[in-house]
């Protein structure tokens, strides 16, 4: 009598054919009711244990299946592999309630790329702006999907390098995949906001073609425009609401208003008695404001800026700002004193 199979699991093969699209076959046991799967390339994978992936795909809401399949090309999946390349493909199945159950793996190496028509992207500038950039993406007849991301020029590779291993890949492909959010198949006109102005772009399209295989990197290279102008840049302080309480901590509002010839604004708050220290006052603190932080996201300001500052009770601060014009020159700095409210 043969033995029950108590696994909730699959059972898959990937065949990775010299010609044509790679494909799946996948069964699942008789206690598996459904699975999601993932493709990351080798080194990645081998970094990914399964009690790590199971809360990956908890956490990403990872599409689930609930059928077998023989002979269906990955790219049916929304997977998409460059040639010559080490994958992993990982299945995770699930029980009846949704419990996660087992974890598979199948090692493959996709083949040399193979021509399959001649997929190109045609992509036109539609609007640029101080803080957006509007682009056109048509695909032709022998793209089968593509997938959309911008970068400040220059910093495409650095991402990878920064948020590769933690969210699963390990090349600027995979990654503009990932950024995308959604994979498009037809003309699809894209609106980026929250750019910096005057600030070089590239703004990546990657296709690939009915096999599934990615094609190369195209950038689409944009300056956004420059804001302000070239009077005194200066910006108008307002001390707004205190809030918060002893379980989640304390807050004070502050919002910062520069006026229309700033070109960008940093803002902070300290507090009076960090103010008075021989190393800081108001030399101090310009430049601090004036000392560029490229990993902070946060530091340059370019509109009105309304900042959430952890404070605490009865303490007296200085809100402080200063701001450079189009032509890079600084304003003077501007502050206002404020002294948060006793504890009641």
């Amino acid at each position: 009598m043969p033995q029950k199979d108590e696994r909730v699991a699959v059972d898959m093969t990937v065949k990775a054919q010299k010609q044509g699209a790679m494909t799946l076959d996948l069964k699942k046991t008789p206690l598996c009711q459904s699975y999601s799967l993932g493709l990351f390339t080798a080194d990645i994978a081998s970094h990914i244990n399964d009690a790590t992936l199971v809360k990956f795909f908890g956490s990403q809401k990872m599409k689930k299946y609930d059928t077998d399949t023989k002979n269906t090309p990955l790219l049916n999946f929304d997977l998409v592999v460059l040639p010559e390349k080490a994958y992993t493909l990982l299945a995770l199945a699930y029980d009846k309630n949704g419990n996660a159950g087992l974890v598979t793996r199948v090692n493959f190496t996709t083949p040399k790329r193979v021509k399959v028509g001649s997929p190109k992207m045609t992509c036109q500038v539609v609007t640029i702006g101080p803080d957006s950039a509007a682009v056109k993406f048509t695909p032709n007849a022998d793209v089968a999907g593509y997938a959309i991301c911008q970068f400040e020029t220059g910093t495409m590779e650095k991402n990878v390098e920064m948020h590769g291993r933690l969210m699963g890949f390990s090349n600027a492909y995979d990654m503009i995949k990932k950024f995308s959010g959604k994979s498009y198949t037809t003309e699809h006109t894209t609106t980026w906001r929250g750019m910096a102005p005057n600030t070089d772009y590239d703004l990546c399209v990657v296709p690939w073609d009915k096999n599934g295989v990615f094609q190369e990197i195209e950038k689409v290279k944009v300056t956004t425009q420059k804001l302000g102008g070239p009077g005194e840049a200066t910006v108008n302080i307002q001390i707004g609401e205190f809030g918060g309480n002893e379980s989640t901590g304390y807050y004070q509002v502050v919002v910062y208003t520069p006026n229309d010839q700033a070109a960008l604004h940093r803002d902070i708050i300290i507090t009076e008695e960090a103010f008075n220290k021989p190393e800081m006052g108001e030399a101090g603190i310009i430049k601090m404001l004036q000392t560029d932080e490229p990993n902070n996201p946060y530091w340059n300001q370019y509109k009105v800026d309304r900042a959430v500052w952890n404070s605490t009770h009865n303490t007296v601060y200085i809100a402080c700002s200063i701001a450079k014009n189009v032509n890079g020159e600084w304003g003077k700095l501007q502050q206002v004193k404020f002294t948060t409210p006793k504890k009641q």
